[in-house]
Order: C-alpha cells, then sequence, then structure tokens
C-alpha cells in the first residue's frame, strides 16, 4: 500500500491547563480529498494549523511526504526546528482561511505572485506567467489588475486560492472557505475547489457544507471535543451514521 503524504501521529495540543488534543493520529494519501467536520470547537482549526505549522503542539509528529516538520528529536529530545526551516516547510502547504487575507494595496495579479517572488525567489515574468494561469483557472482572467475592494467576496477567496495552489503545495487545506461569503457566491467557490479535487489535487477540507463534504471527499472525518470520534467514506459518515454523536450532528443538516 502506497505511504501517506501526511501522517498525523499522536498529537497533543493544549491550550493552558486545557488539553485539546490526547493523542490524535490521520493519514492522507497523495490525489485524497478529505473533509472534517464536527461541532464549533472541536478542534478541527487548530487541527489545520498545526499541520500548517501556525500552532505549537506539546506532542507526537507530523510528517510531510515522509519528512518529519515543525519538530525533531535529537539524543531523545524533541525541539522545534529553526524558523527558517519551518517557513520552508510551511510552504509546501497551502492554506486558504476563512478571512481572504488579501493585502488590500494590491492588485489581484500582485497577491498571488508576491509568494513566488519572495519565497521561490522568481523573476517577476515567471511569477507573473504562473500568477495569470491560475487566475484564469479560477476563473478571473477579467480581474488580473482589480483591487480586493473591487472584487465580490466570492471573487476575493477564489485570488486567494489561487495564490495558495500557485505555489505548488503538497498539501491544499481549506479552513470553512464558504463561511464568510453571502450564500450566492458559496457556489462559485466549492466550484473551484471540486475542480481542484477532479484534477487530483491532495487537500483537507474543513467545512460546514455537508452536501459537499459527501459530493467530493474520498475520507471524511469526524470531530468532537478534540478527538476524531468516525472515519469512513462519505457513505459511512453521511449514509450509514452509526456513531451516535456522529448522527446527533448530522441531524441538524440536510445531506
Amino acid at each position: 500500500m502506497n505511504k501517506p503524504i501526511l501522517e498525523i501521529r499522536n498529537l497533543e495540543k493544549s491550550f493552558g491547563p486545557h488539553k485539546l488534543f490526547d493523542g490524535v493520529s490521520l493519514d492522507v494519501f497523495a490525489g485524497e480529498v478529505v473533509s472534517i467536520i464536527g461541532p464549533s470547537g472541536s478542534g478541527k482549526t487548530t487541527l489545520l494549523r498545526c499541520v500548517n505549522l501556525l500552532e505549537g503542539y506539546e506532542g507526537g509528529s507530523i510528517f510531510l511526504d515522509g519528512v518529519e516538520i515543525g519538530y525533531s528529536t535529537v539524543r531523545g529530545k524533541r525541539r522545534s526546528q529553526s524558523e527558517a526551516d519551518i517557513a520552508s516547510q510551511r510552504a509546501t502547504t497551502g492554506m486558504v482561511f476563512q478571512s481572504f487575507n488579501l493585502f488590500p494595496h494590491k492588485t489581484a495579479l500582485h497577491n498571488v505572485t508576491l509568494g513566488l517572488q519572495k519565497v521561490q525567489k522568481l523573476k517577476i515574468e515567471e511569477a507573473s506567467e504562473i500568477g495569470k494561469k491560475w487566475l484564469d483557472r479560477v476563473g478571473l482572467s477579467e480581474k488580473f489588475d482589480s483591487f480586493p475592494a473591487h472584487l465580490s467576496g466570492g471573487q476575493q477567496q477564489r485570488v486567494a486560492i489561487a495564490r495558495a495552489i500557485a505555489m505548488g503545495p503538497k498539501i491544499m487545506l481549506f479552513d470553512e472557505v464558504t463561511s464568510a461569503l453571502d450564500p450566492e457566491l458559496v457556489g462559485e467557490v466549492l466550484a473551484v475547489i471540486k475542480q481542484l479535487a477532479l484534477e487530483g489535487a491532495t487537500m483537507i477540507l474543513v467545512t460546514h457544507e455537508m452536501r459537499f463534504a459527501n459530493e467530493v471527499s474520498d475520507k471524511v472525518v469526524f470531530m468532537e471535543n478534540g478527538s476524531i470520534e468516525a472515519v469512513g467514506t462519505p457513505h459511512e459518515i453521511f449514509g450509514e451514521r452509526k456513531h451516535p454523536r456522529l448522527e446527533g450532528f448530522l441531524s441538524n443538516f440536510v445531506v
């Protein structure tokens, strides 16, 4: 069997005296779309932030493409890796947030190309070519020179997706990317994510869009109180609903 591209092993994470994760483990394989569902406060976003090294953790390991990220063990002692190493590792994951986090004083194209120039050290011509390609792919070929204030929320989120995937990450992380959008704009963003899934991108989605998770996922993870309570195919999670807590959670949604 193929080795997972992402391996989360026995993750432990606390906020002060409150222990959120106490041994969370999860595998994600190349080309797999994994949706994480569960009530607010269950640890879904924090798990993504640990994978993207935006949050530290007290125990366990995360391996991306066979390499431990964030920490290393030297002579039996666990140590945080250098800021330079963490920055380099973070560049191998693409994360799209609830808020778009675009630079308001930069055009859509410049928002996409900035990381390519600063992190990957590409020349402006090459970065622009890549940026235009991805903006075109997300349906924004007419908006290269538009500033965020002149874009709808859905368009801004599509710029954020283009910016993340233009970096060529090994895995894409989506954190409730439609939660800040007006309902009529949700579909255009989900359509972009669905197309990326069809093209074989490796993705983890934290979402409350249950119908979409059912449609696009290879694997669905149900989290509650910092624990993974159920993992299965969309049919097993949404159809069979064997776990009583999962059934209670899904009873609030139409799937």
